[in-house]
């Protein structure tokens, strides 16, 4: 049992939560491998993190084949965490570079519709102009109103809009009252291209039902994640949608070195979003999604060997996210499913179940719970709690390992555990484990 749940030596690295992911740069594909040029040890994941999303933006003209057969899209939101001069800012260069086409375009929309306005205001009366312009405007402000938002996603062109911001307590404080509070619902929605809209009576406000297509990343503290996500957002699924990477821990450490990128580096990186904007339709990677689909199996059992509801919720869209990840370096890799490839996609699905349950696990736990203590449970490769029961065993020894839980519960547990063949009932109130 133990090496089914594991998925035996070779895939231990991968799958014991907490364990330092070690991304092979060597072997990433065009841009992403040139992201991390000049990069401190330690921040590649944050870097690499900041940049998934507008990558996939870029590539919104994809889709692909997840592994319960729904066709989804490259839709991605990350969070860089890190306290107060850790060196988040190396995140916005990069991204920075990977902004500058989608920037270009949008400058000369702007042009356009500042034209307009000037038209508008020097107007004389009854002096009739054209409407106004409805171009499309990607790179939005990450603190954008829900208006302003609709109507940038109604002249998208079935592009995908994508925001970048330095402070998450910008956004917290934005988000917090009236209509704000409404993003979160956009955020949510996005995550799979799911629909939403408003409707006013007043025409000075912006009506209509459009696809939420909105990548984002954003720089913040701990304390700004813990304000963002609170039991509301904790709830409701946010947390499980978001990419969370982790700046290193960098205290009393000596001032970190950064190699500014060469221009045949940037050069590369915009080689790189000319890549993913010029792929179109649907991809299929059938090792790639073998490969997640394997990985959330894992999670599955060993969840459940747990009866751990945080790791059994947070493995699903992990997997997802992983998954994205990994399409995006297989467009890069000139659509190979390499090794390289596959294994990125892994490992980004282990970072970011790793992230979330370090970050909101003890949070969902509690709401799980409705607020009522409860002893944690241990997530780590060696804290089964199937693998601690002795081969036969009654109520009584699940009882030790979890005294907070009522009956009914244990019997449920049981009987999930006698579902799947891994115990069968040997007598009235015992269990035999199932030897494989």
């Amino acid at each position: 049992m133990e090496n089914d749940m594991n998925g035996g030596n070779e895939d231990e690295e991968i799958l014991s939560p907490g364990s330092a992911i070690q991304i092979d740069v060597d072997h990433l594909p065009i841009g992403l491998k040139d992201s991390l040029t000049g990069v401190p040890q330690g921040m590649e994941l944050p870097v690499l993190c900041s940049v998934l999303p507008i990558a996939g933006a870029y590539a919104d003209g994809v889709e692909y084949r997840y592994c319960d057969n729904t066709i989804q899209k490259l839709n991605l939101m990350s969070i860089i965490v890190g306290p107060q001069a850790s060196g988040k800012s190396i995140c916005k260069r990069v991204v920075d570079i990977w902004r500058e086409q989608m920037d270009q375009e949008d400058a000369v929309a702007f042009e356009e519709e500042e034209a307009w306005r000037a038209a508008h205001a020097t107007r004389r009366a009854n002096e009739k102009i054209d409407d106004k312009p409805k171009v499309c405007i990607r790179n939005v402000p990450i603190i954008i109103s829900c208006s302003a938002l609709l109507k940038r996603l109604k002249n998208n062109n079935g592009h995908c809009l994508y925001s970048f911001g330095e402070e998450l307590d910008t956004l917290v404080r934005t988000n917090r009252d009236g209509s704000w509070s409404a993003k979160y619902d956009v955020y949510r929605y996005a995550f799979d291209n799911g629909e939403w809209g408003q409707d006013y009576v007043s025409d000075n406000a912006e009506s209509g039902k459009v696809r939420v297509a909105y990548n984002w990343s954003v720089l913040g503290t701990e304390g700004a994640l813990a304000k963002c996500f609170k039991s509301e957002n904790i709830e409701n699924g946010l947390s499980s949608r978001i990419l969370l990477a982790e700046m290193p821990d960098c205290s009393f450490t000596r001032m970190p070195k950064y190699q500014p990128k060469s221009e045949a580096q940037d050069a590369v990186i915009n080689q790189a979003v000319t890549i993913l904007r010029q792929k179109k339709g649907f991809v299929d990677t059938p090792k790639i999604r073998e490969a997640i689909e394997n990985w959330v199996e894992q999670w599955r059992l060993r969840a459940m060997a747990d009866d751990d509801h945080v790791v059994d919720t947070y493995r699903k869209r992990a997997g997802v996210i992983g998954m994205r990840c990994g399409i995006i370096a297989y467009l890069l890799n000139g659509e190979q499913e390499t090794d390289a490839v596959i294994r990125f996609a892994v490992q980004m699905a282990q970072y970011t179940l790793d992230e979330q349950l370090l970050h909101f696990g003890d949070a969902l736990q509690a709401a799980l719970d409705g607020q009522l203590p409860k002893v944690a449970i241990n997530r780590t490769a060696n804290g089964s709690i199937f693998d601690h029961l002795p081969c036969e065993f009654t109520l009584d020894h699940l009882r030790e390992l979890k005294p907070m839980d009522r009956e009914h519960n244990l019997h449920v547990i049981v009987s999930r555990w006698k579902k799947n063949n891994w115990v069968e009932q040997t007598e009235n109130g015992t269990w035999k484990k199932v030897e494989k």
